[in-house]
């Protein structure tokens, strides 16, 4: 859900407190008050503060302090500063020092509200820039792991062509097969790339919560709704919509989300008015559709508004080919992150993951490539350093790990029921003690660990009892 702006006031004068709390009262923003410099800034250390207004004459630690603290601790938030002593010199003097803007008291309602407007537009600018931004080396840094492969190219034909249209689409692929990636590249190929994508995940959230997040409400349309909220949809407008696990959207929601598609107006809880909106959706799932409606859990005609054009993503177990290309890329990505150093996979480590079918696909491979550089302790990935489950190595390697297992289990054993005497665990194996010991070398056994005898036992006497 979203959050309401919230607005940092300070002023050690508390009727200029009072005075913006009446002029904001109706406001859709949120207010939190400090009485000096020194609370403002442990406040804003706190985090969760959008746009700061601070007096400028003020006991100890004054405004141009909050200033640089605010500046120093996350540059985007806006500041503006308020005075009673102001002149020209000093309106230039904290504007070029990063202020968002200046105004001078006595405060009036129009001039004040108007000029917090201001300030969150800018703020709701910036941040809107700056995910855009994070969106899109999102994308770039992984595009070109989608593969080479002949079924991955198909795909991304489709993709391509789709992306310079408006057509609603779901892409359909098992869990970790990359159905986020392949929505993203269509927002970024078409014409609303520079407008936000906005990801919802359907199956995560709670009717009453997904309704209310993708359409939004009025302020006092149920208990915690505080202020007005525009929800998700309104968020991606001009951009695109992506509706993630959306097979598992509650009935009631459908028939909000089917109204949208056809009408391009969704009307928020609590609202009596409607609000347009242009927004493309991009849908995705691992259900069957057409067989969620024959069970009558999902509706016809959402369906066929949804599903303009399919895009199938195949799993990774059909085109293994690109995993040489995902485990290279995954590898590097890992290397860096955690300064490992690791350089490449060895050709028998490749044939290893290229032999495993990879039931959680593309997530699967990543989240094994991760592991699997964390643990490396040299700058090549041997197959012994692959640890996949369910795998089975040849016949000897096999039988050897077996064997192994028994030894140790057998050694351990035996020994704990002797109470660690290499001599009589020898002699009840039938084996020669240094042949036995040399058994417990190999497993790396202690013998002190089964000695059933108290610590201040004289060092000579265990000493004597192997």
């Amino acid at each position: 859900m979203t959050i309401p702006i919230r607005i940092l006031v300070v002023d050690d004068d508390p009727d200029t407190r009072s005075l913006i709390e009446v002029f904001c009262k109706n406001e859709p923003y949120a207010l939190i008050f400090a009485a000096n410099g020194k609370e403002a800034i442990e406040t804003i250390r706190m985090g969760n503060t959008n746009i700061v207004i601070t007096d400028i004459r003020m006991p100890e630690v004054g405004g141009e302090a909050v200033l640089t603290e605010v500046r120093r601790y996350n540059p985007q938030i806006p500041v503006i500063l308020m005075t009673s002593y102001g002149s020209i010199e000093d309106a230039v003097h904290f504007l070029k020092a990063g202020a968002y803007d200046y105004i001078a008291k006595p405060l009036t309602r129009d001039t004040f509200c108007h000029r917090i407007n201001l300030a969150i537009e800018s703020f709701e600018m910036t941040m809107k820039i700056s995910q855009l931004q994070s969106d899109l080396k999102r994308y770039t840094d992984r595009e070109h792991v989608v593969g080479n492969s002949l079924p991955m190219r198909k795909v991304m034909e489709k993709t391509e062509a789709v992306a310079q249209t408006d057509a609603s689409v779901v892409v359909y692929g098992e869990s970790g097969t990359g159905k986020e990636l392949i929505a993203r590249s269509i927002h970024y190929s078409s014409r609303r790339a520079q407008q936000p994508f906005v990801p919802v995940n359907c199956g995560s959230l709670p009717e009453t919560l997904l309704e209310s997040e993708l359409f939004g409400y009025k302020r006092g349309a149920f208990t915690d709704a505080h202020a007005d909220t525009p929800g998700l949809v309104v968020e991606a407008n001009k951009g695109t919509l992506f509706l993630d696990e959306v097979g598992e959207i509650n009935p009631k929601v459908q028939v909000k989300l089917l109204r949208f598609l056809q009408d391009k107006e969704i009307k928020p809880l609590g609202s009596t008015k409607t609000i347009r909106v242009d927004v493309r959706i991009v849908s995705a799932t691992n259900r069957d559709l057409r067989a969620a409606i024959e069970e009558g859990v999902f509706r016809e005609d959402l369906y066929y508004r949804l599903n303009i054009v399919p895009i199938l993503i195949p799993p990774l177990r059909e085109h293994k080919e690109d995993i040489h290309l995902l485990a290279d890329h995954f590898l590097r990505k890992f290397s860096k992150e955690f300064e490992k150093g690791v350089k490449a996979l060895s050709p028998l480590a490749l044939q290893k993951l290229v032999g495993h079918d990879w039931p959680g696909n593309i997530r699967e491979l990543e989240n094994k490539i991760q592991q699997t550089v964390v643990m490396a302790t040299s700058d090549v990935i041997q197959p012994e350093d692959i640890d996949l489950p369910g795998e089975l190595d040849t016949f000897k390697q096999e039988k050897r790990k077996i064997v192994s297992q028994f030894e140790h289990s057998y050694l351990t054993n035996l020994l704990s029921l002797h109470d660690g005497n290499i001599s009589r665990a020898a002699r009840a194996a039938g084996m020669d003690r240094k042949n036995f010991w040399q058994l417990m070398k190999k497993h790396k056994v202690d013998a002190q660990a089964y000695h059933d005898k108290p610590e201040e036992e004289p060092e000579k006497t265990q000493r004597f009892r192997v």
